[in-house]
């Protein structure tokens, strides 16, 4: 096992980002993950948004610096209601670890980092996430519980 570290990513580590967010499509299998546009889009969307208090993203870093897993949480602004009285939710996704680096507890690591940003800096009181069935053991553990109500989507042509 190597050794590895956790940091809070900057602006500067947007393309890594990125790249683990395109591993998480791909074993998702979704469609359109080698389209540099949306790959684009989303490296200018980190750059701007990592430092804006809205989004964190942890990353694990191997021995070399190299980021080799991470997760992100965001916010999202609702009206209050029972379920979440100020309307101010968590929003946890992109945890991604590169083959060669799992199961060594990075993803782990880089939830509860979200996680602990989540609780200690913003003002969110309820924290959603879409766990694939591999994930869903981490996050029972870290005290997720299933929702009566799956999601649904609708995609609105533009």
């Amino acid at each position: 096992m190597s050794a590895w570290t956790t940091r809070r990513a900057t602006a500067a580590d947007a393309a890594a980002v990125v790249g683990l967010r395109a591993l998480m499509f791909s074993a998702m299998g979704v469609s359109g993950v080698d389209d540099p546009g949306w790959q684009e889009a989303a490296t200018a969307w980190f750059e701007r948004e990592l430092e804006g208090g809205r989004a964190c993203v942890v990353v694990a870093e191997d021995a070399d610096g190299e980021v080799v897993a991470g997760a992100m949480a965001g916010l999202r602004f609702e009206t209050p209601s029972p379920v979440n009285p100020n309307g101010v939710w968590g929003l946890v996704n992109n945890v991604a670890t590169r083959p060669e680096a799992r199961r060594q507890g990075l993803a782990r690591a880089c939830v509860v980092g979200v996680l602990d940003w989540l609780r200690d800096e913003t003002d969110a009181t309820v924290v959603e996430l879409f766990a694939t069935g591999e994930g869903s053991q981490l996050y029972e553990e870290l005290g997720f519980t299933r929702t009566a109500w799956p999601a649904m989507r609708l995609r609105l042509d533009r």
